[in-house]
């Protein structure tokens, strides 16, 4: 692997249709690319548990398995890391960077293995956040109050996704209704950014 793209934001920002724009755009470049997200480690984890995925038990999940007397506040990058050292694509896109270790996994450990980073911080207003979580209705998310949306903002798996954002490399607005406006976006910080790093 040559390249290791991190995406964050909040919740509903468009970090997946990010994800999934860069991807398309790194294929159709010739190149070989790969999807993770840290959500994944969760969901298998729970599976493993036999307990039902959803934005609450992910958010528990992570609290648990971050905890410094047990595995620490590393533990989903280090999770991460193995994946993707696994992993012969050029190019992986990893969705859901929302820690400090995450960021540094990124930019500072895989680089020292010749592995390029960068972060992408995608983000949007609160109140469109919120529309398009009443639109998507995932499990445990359907009735879903803006307070109880607020609150979860709040969680510490959460709370540093602004500062990690400020640092990033490529810094996208997606207040639009429309996916193709986002999408054009995308594609002009892939050619000015991204593609040089192939």
């Amino acid at each position: 692997m040559k390249l290791v793209i991190g995406i964050t934001g909040a919740p509903l920002a468009g970090k997946e249709t990010a994800a999934n724009i860069i991807a398309e755009l790194i294929q159709k470049d010739g190149h070989t690319v790969s999807r993770h997200r840290f959500s994944d480690i969760l969901r298998d984890t729970l599976d493993l548990w036999g307990l039902p995925h959803g934005r609450i038990n992910e958010q528990n999940m992570a609290q648990l398995m971050i905890v410094p007397q047990f595995f620490g506040k590393n533990t989903l990058s280090n999770a991460m890391k193995a994946r993707l050292k696994r992993d012969a694509t050029d190019v992986g896109v990893i969705d859901g960077v929302r820690w400090f270790s995450d960021e540094d996994m990124i930019m500072k450990d895989l680089p020292r293995d010749g592995v390029k980073g960068l972060i992408v911080y995608v983000d949007a207003d609160p109140d469109i956040r919120f529309k398009r979580l009443q639109i998507r209705q995932r499990a445990g998310e359907a009735h879903t109050t803006r307070e109880e949306f607020d609150m979860q903002g709040k969680r510490e798996n959460e709370i540093y996704i602004a500062e990690i954002g400020n640092r990033a490399q490529i810094k996208l607005l997606n207040n639009y209704d429309s996916v193709d406006d986002f999408k054009n976006d995308v594609i002009m910080e892939y050619e000015k950014n991204i593609k040089p790093l192939l």
